[in-house]
């Protein structure tokens, strides 16, 4: 049985739709998000089939954190840290008040290649997740659109998350 959390925000679900509209097949798929697409009326069967997908959707995101901090802390760096190293080759004018040193820079490289792995790794879970409940990435996403513009759905939504 799963375990129930504290009530989830709505914003929780645009991360998710976030996590699955970037995928590069699914980009060919998605409305453009700046125009306001027009949406077909979710149905309670689409909306319970939805609200079980965005549960496994979390719990593969809650699998795929552990795992990502577990190969971080395998190489002997926090996840403080290499968020810190992160932002520095994202950023290289940014200053970290130390030097990375070149042990640091080896195992940010390595676990990065293994983070990149894990991340394409959920995101087709998340996708299987998905459309094991019925929905193409498209129209996953047009209800979240939907969620994001309806008040009433989106206070429907967190009631059966809850």
């Amino acid at each position: 049985m799963r375990k129930k959390t504290s009530i989830r925000p709505i914003v929780g679900i645009v991360a998710v739709a976030l996590l699955l509209v970037f995928s590069a097949p699914a980009m060919a798929q998605m409305p453009d998000l700046g125009q306001q697409p027009e949406i077909e009326q979710v149905t309670d069967d689409e909306l319970n089939r939805f609200v079980t997908a965005l549960q496994l959707v979390e719990e593969i995101q809650i699998e795929t954190q552990a795992t990502m901090s577990e190969a971080i802390e395998a190489r002997g760096m926090s996840e403080q840290r290499f968020s810190e190293i992160h932002s520095v080759q994202q950023n290289p004018e940014m200053d970290l008040g130390d030097d990375i040193s070149d042990a640091e820079e080896e195992a940010y490289e390595v676990v990065l290649a293994e983070l990149i792995e894990v991340q394409q790794s959920a995101q087709q879970d998340m996708q299987s997740a998905v459309a094991g409940e019925g929905f193409d990435v498209q129209r996953f996403n047009e209800i979240i659109i939907a969620i994001q513009q309806d008040p009433q759905l989106a206070q429907q939504v967190q009631e059966m998350l809850q």
